[in-house]
């Protein structure tokens, strides 16, 4: 039998550092806070479903202009968690992995008008350790890869707000996919919907879900987004169940 729901946790590798306040009168510092500010951003979460838990950090940077321009993008995340996946390798017919990944990707961000494409490539590594040996298992152990991720943004309009992304990767043959729709229901909470499918070894799934967001605003020193989402997982390996999710965006 799977996991119970408390084993399904995820670990979460933050990625995140906060770079220092400056100090009064020490303009080597004020120069440095200052060429950074609107070109970094981090974010951290979590994902929690039946048989699987998921935490990740990570942090992008906008070296040459600031993010809402067009212009150069460096990426990097890492993760961890578990999953259990259904295998005859196993007496009861289950078996459990803690997974971690990485990577860092380099990119170019495009604008025009309300829209923004974003084009990622670079390497990702992965590791899944087994509770129990399986030779039909071809993720299991470490493995390198090439991955590449686009990313879509568009503002319809003063409430409305499409996205998009698409990822695949060489290091274990996945490949996903997500769409959101927020609508600004108070300056204060975006409600939305999302859809997302993914494929990899061993499983194939698709999941639709209700989100909301809340900025976490404070003067100029606090600009955070807090999002929440839940819905329902579809998985042609494990049982379906619902899911949640957790995460914080930070920009810098």
């Amino acid at each position: 039998m799977p996991s119970s729901p408390a084993r399904l946790f995820a670990p979460l590798l933050a990625a995140t550092a906060v770079a220092a306040c400056p100090v009064p009168g020490a303009a080597a510092e004020e120069g440095a806070e200052a060429s950074l500010r609107r070109r970094l951003y981090f974010y951290t979460g979590v994902d929690i479903a039946r048989d699987s838990g998921y935490g990740w950090g990570g942090m992008a940077w906008a070296p040459f202009a600031p993010m809402d321009r067009e212009g150069l993008r460096l990426r990097t995340q890492a993760g961890g968690g578990h999953y259990d996946y259904r295998t005859q390798a196993v007496a009861d017919g289950w078996n459990s992995v803690d997974k971690t990944d990485g990577e860092v990707l380099l990119g170019w961000q495009f604008m025009r008008g309300p829209h923004a494409l974003a084009l990622y490539a670079g390497v990702n590594i992965i590791d899944n350790r087994l509770d129990t040996p399986d030779p039909g298992n071809r993720d299991a152990g470490t493995h390198w890869g090439g991955k590449a991720v686009v990313e879509w943004f568009y503002r319809l309009d003063e409430r409305w707000t499409l996205t998009a992304s698409l990822s695949g990767s060489t290091a274990d043959g996945s490949v996903s996919g997500r769409a959101t729709a927020a609508w600004r229901a108070f300056p204060w909470l975006d409600l939305g919907v999302e859809a997302g499918a993914t494929s990899d070894w061993p499983d194939e799934s698709a999941r639709l879900g209700l989100f909301l967001a809340c900025p976490l605003r404070s003067g100029e020193w606090l600009n955070w987004e807090l999002r929440a989402a839940a819905g329902w997982n579809w998985s042609g390996d494990s049982d379906d169940s619902p899911y949640g999710t957790l995460s914080l965006f930070i920009p810098f």
